[in-house]
């Protein structure tokens, strides 16, 4: 069973969060990891999205 994030995608920057740029991705990606492979649960950014998603 797949529980990683769905923004957590294979991009031509490399398997990243989708909804940050590569560069902020590369600067924060060691802290947001845990949270792409837990299916987002916790996640700052993926919380975000969705409340604007709302």
């Amino acid at each position: 069973m797949d529980m990683r994030c769905p923004m957590y995608r294979s991009t031509a920057d490399g398997v990243r969060c989708v909804l940050m740029p590569p560069e902020e991705w590369r600067l924060r990606r060691a802290q947001l990891e845990k949270y792409c492979n837990g299916g987002g649960n916790g996640c700052p950014i993926y919380a975000q999205y969705l409340s604007k998603k709302g």
